[in-house]
């Protein structure tokens, strides 16, 4: 009997459970990483779960998390196979136990009982929450509003977060079964599907993955350069350094555990003292955690057009798809200078700002009128720092079929840009046809729907906004 830690998104081996839960377990232990086959190949709408810059850092994080275990004397095998068929197989030839995080999304939670049924000991172990699933704060039903669940989190001095475990017990290696060479290299693949994609240092997103870089990163955030001193001041910046954490792609993959990021804050605060901006920086994770424990709850109902039916009620079908606004929206080529900007930057980084998902998905739905699954499938092939629970509940929070009892948010791209790049950096870097406008004449052209003169051939609006929206000031 072999002990196999089978990681997922827990791409680290410091304030790594996994690693406790196999030192208790006692068996040799061989580390696995299983690329999903599927992940590469196109959904029902066009797109896969992998794109260039996403391959990238996935790339990076599993190559540290490698190294870092080859100096505990542990191998890792990645393979690129059906997690589930891949592991009942080698159940079959090599009898083990499994490890591994508790399931954030209905597919995962499938793959895991689908194991036990034919026989495998799987153990689930908390790594990707605050709260622990045997504590939680509501009392029946998971709240459903964002506020409630923080009033009852923060309730008597909330959250109690356990401290990170420190580091594991020397473990004894597994002997490396022998595995088909049928199979592709997971960094081959990897690199393919990055392609001659490159990192950009001028650009904002340019830290690369893996959980050397990022405790590196958040020890230079907090308590070198001291960025959190004017995070909530600033979040909402779209162009520059340490304006955000940058911590998201970290957390999303598991390089950093958001328990260890919640306490390197209190240890912040303890040495400069708390204030609004570590409180919001704490604020923002707490957000990420309603989202995973709403998915836990609500499970495949996130991914209907419907969402959650907790407001109001959705059209029971989609919108009929639109393939000339789907592919101007593709080709960053709206007309709309602020939300093309927005698209480059993603295509091009792998990363958005939190003003630039916002804007960006409330343009897709309430301005394009398409099926805002459409949108959160865009992201999860284009992000680095795609987090399922995350995305989706944002996506479904936008479109008024997830959590926000208002029934959605519209936001006018033109003052969203006004009020956030108000020098017009971010719509000159992204989009250099416009670098000899105005600010004013960048302003002119989100209005300019059926004029016929354009700089450098740049397209006209898509649609037409409200008149409502020329109000910027």
């Amino acid at each position: 009997m072999i002990t196999v830690v089978w990681f997922r998104h827990d791409l680290r081996v410091q304030d790594q459970p996994l690693l406790h839960k196999a030192a208790e377990l006692g068996a040799p232990v061989l580390p696995l990483y299983v690329l999903p086959e599927h992940w590469t190949q196109p959904g029902p709408e066009g797109m896969d779960r992998l794109g260039p810059a996403k391959a990238a850092f996935l790339q990076e994080s599993l190559a540290d998390l490698e190294t870092s275990l080859s100096s505990l004397g542990l191998p890792l095998v990645m393979v690129v196979a059906c997690p589930r068929t891949f592991l009942i197989r080698w159940h079959e030839s090599t009898p083990m136990q499994v490890v591994t995080a508790e399931a954030d999304a209905p597919e995962e939670e499938d793959v895991i009982q689908a194991l036990r049924s034919e026989g495998v000991v799987v153990s689930e172990v908390a790594s990707r929450t605050l709260l622990s699933s045997s504590s939680l704060p509501w009392p029946d039903r998971f709240p459903s509003t964002f506020s409630r669940f923080r009033k009852q989190v923060e309730r008597e001095g909330g959250p109690a977060v356990m401290r990170p475990p420190g580091t594991p017990a020397e473990l004894t290696p597994a002997e490396v079964p022998a595995l088909t060479n049928e199979r592709p290299s997971v960094q081959a693949l990897l690199t393919a599907r990055r392609g001659r994609w490159q990192r950009v240092p001028e650009d904002y997103f340019s830290l690369p993955g893996g959980e050397t870089a990022a405790r590196q990163w958040l020890d230079q955030y907090l308590f070198e350069d001291r960025f959190i001193a004017h995070y909530k001041h600033t979040r909402n910046q779209l162009i520059g350094t340490g304006y955000s954490s940058r911590l998201s792609a970290a957390l999303a993959w598991g390089c950093l555990s958001v328990r260890h990021v919640w306490h390197a804050i209190l240890e912040y605060e303890q040495a400069f003292g708390a204030d609004q901006h570590s409180y919001w920086l704490r604020f923002e994770l707490l957000w990420r955690e309603f989202f995973h424990w709403s998915l836990r709850e609500h499970g495949a109902h996130v991914f209907r057009y419907a969402g959650l039916g907790l407001f109001a009620k959705a059209p029971a079908s989609p919108p009929t798809h639109q393939p000339a606004l789907w592919s101007a929206w593709c080709e960053a080529r709206t007309g709309l200078p602020f939300i093309d900007a927005n698209l480059k930057e993603l295509m091009a980084t792998g990363y958005l700002s939190n003003r630039g998902r916002q804007n960006l998905a409330s343009f897709l739905i309430h301005d394009l009128g398409l099926d805002w699954r459409l949108g959160a499938r865009w992201f999860e092939h284009h992000l680095v720092d795609h987090d399922v629970a995350s995305n989706w509940g944002n996506w479904a929070y936008i479109a008024g079929v997830g959590h926000d009892a208002q029934g959605g948010r519209r936001f006018s791209p033109t003052r969203q840009w006004w009020r956030h790049d108000p020098e017009g950096r971010y719509l000159r870097y992204w989009l250099p046809a416009l670098r000899d406008l105005s600010r004013e004449q960048c302003l002119a052209l989100h209005f300019a729907a059926g004029a016929d003169a354009r700089p450098d051939d740049y397209p006209v609006p898509i649609v037409a906004l409200p008149d409502a929206d020329r109000e910027v000031t």
